[in-house]
């Protein structure tokens, strides 16, 4: 029984190592195929940037992006051949134990065919049955040459058994080994276009680094749109932290006046200020012979309907969509070096992903246009609240969208402008919550 038992257990535990692998592998596959979708995409973004002839940084950080997802391609088919050549070896392993069993049940079915022509060289099968001492022993002689023909069937059943699957495992191998040479093929080509596109993007930043003023006059017209839109950013959001704290401030004096007996519609109503309505509280209060001051604090709270809201935002981190159906990040959030001009830091306060010309920005979560910004010599922003958190989606040429208006995932909120000068359509997209800014990568969903 025990042994049934840990025979059993350790056939589960090599079934649930079977199937975690057959898993990776199975993920190992889709994210070949993403990967590959994603090179697709940035070879239609690059061939947009390239209907203009001259070189521009947003083909170089095109082509940067595009190096760094085929340099995951190349590693995710090295895993692949990796996982592969396992599988050669668990089957070579398999051709090996099947080579072995043959070959002893061919000995030992051998040994039964010599001892059968033994036996039948001394005396035949009916003399054997003929000289039993009386019926009985006869039956059992009888019996004993059947189970020894049938013993000898069942020997070149399981000869015959393990030559079937050792056939099967040969052309198991045979197909394998294809499939290997094949993937490593595609591979070798991945890292010929690979150093190709290395080769490429040299060139094109040594050609930009030859016209400076233009690249630094860009740059420096860059940062001025940047720092415009990130102060109208704060300034906004200050003011909606700044009205939260007035609606909780008017909530809680609502509640103390209420539980005052003081009646709305009667004592107050909603055109009574703040200041009158504290007023009418520390009356009552000292009418009641109580405290004139509650000594409570007011901080910066939610409505529940935006702290659900917010807890929600909070809970799909990770798994929110893209603010494009398609695209691919080519300048990453924070502090990092500018792709063509040295000794220039970029700090990025989000994401800029580069997408094909027509697209739209899309809401990443449910929520409430909080604002539609117009940034001078600009194109337009949309901020959307999701309780205390925002999302940012500017180069906006046309907003399908407006102040207050409630928002699903999803939703299609502005046209992204294409730049006539290089072909870009890029949108810039950022995360905050309250007035500190996020990382936006983490935040979405991992292609």
């Amino acid at each position: 029984m025990m042994y049934r038992l840990l025979t059993l257990c350790c056939a589960l535990l090599v079934a649930s190592g079977l199937g975690a692998q057959s898993r990776e592998k199975d993920e190992l596959q889709r994210k070949k195929i993403r990967l590959q979708d994603e090179i697709e995409l940035a070879n239609s973004i690059l061939q947009e940037t390239r209907e203009n002839k001259q070189m521009s940084v947003s083909q170089v950080e095109a082509l940067m992006q595009k190096i760094a997802i085929r340099e995951r391609l190349v590693r995710t088919m090295q895993k692949e051949v990796e996982w592969i050549q396992e599988d050669i070896q668990e089957i070579e392993e398999g051709i090996e134990g099947h080579t072995v069993r043959i070959e002893r049940l061919n000995n030992e079915y051998a040994s039964m065919i010599r001892g059968a022509r033994r036996s039948q060289s001394h005396v035949s099968r009916l003399m054997f049955i003929l000289s039993s001492k009386n019926f009985n022993q006869a039956i059992k002689r009888l019996e004993y040459m059947k189970q020894l023909a049938e013993h000898r069937r069942r020997q070149l059943e399981r000869i015959r058994e393990e030559q079937k699957a050792l056939e099967e495992d040969l052309k198991t191998l045979k197909e394998t080994q294809r499939e290997k040479e094949q993937l490593l093929r595609q591979q070798e080509t991945e890292v010929v276009q690979l150093q190709k596109e290395r080769s490429s993007t040299e060139v094109a930043i040594a050609e930009l680094r030859t016209q400076e003023k233009e690249l630094q006059k860009e740059i420096r017209e860059k940062k001025k749109q940047s720092d415009l839109l990130e102060k109208e950013i704060q300034r906004i959001i200050e003011e909606e932290i700044k009205r939260a704290k007035e609606r909780a401030l008017r909530r809680q004096l609502e509640d103390e006046a209420d539980a005052l007996g003081l009646k709305p519609g009667k004592d107050f109503s909603k055109r009574t200020s703040n200041k009158a309505l504290k007023a009418l509280i520390r009356k009552k209060k000292k009418a009641d012979g109580g405290s004139e001051d509650s000594g409570r604090s007011t901080v910066y709270k939610l409505t529940p309907e935006a702290n659900k809201l917010a807890a929600n935002f909070k809970k799909n981190r990770g798994k929110l969509p893209w603010p494009v159906e398609k695209g691919i990040i080519t300048s990453s959030f924070g502090k990092h070096p500018h792709p063509v001009a040295k000794d220039v830091i970029v700090n990025n306060n989000g994401i800029d992903v580069a997408s094909e010309k027509g697209s739209a920005a899309r809401a990443v979560f449910d929520g409430e246009v909080s604002r539609v910004i117009r940034i001078p010599y600009g194109n337009k922003a949309v901020l959307i609240r999701h309780g205390n958190y925002f999302t940012v989606y500017d180069n906006l040429v046309q907003v399908y969208v407006k102040e207050g208006d409630k928002i699903k995932t999803k939703q299609e909120i502005g046209l992204i402008f294409t730049d006539p000068k290089d072909g870009r359509t890029q949108l810039h997209f950022e995360i905050w919550l309250a007035d500190e800014v996020q990382n936006p990568k983490p935040w979405l969903y991992r292609k």
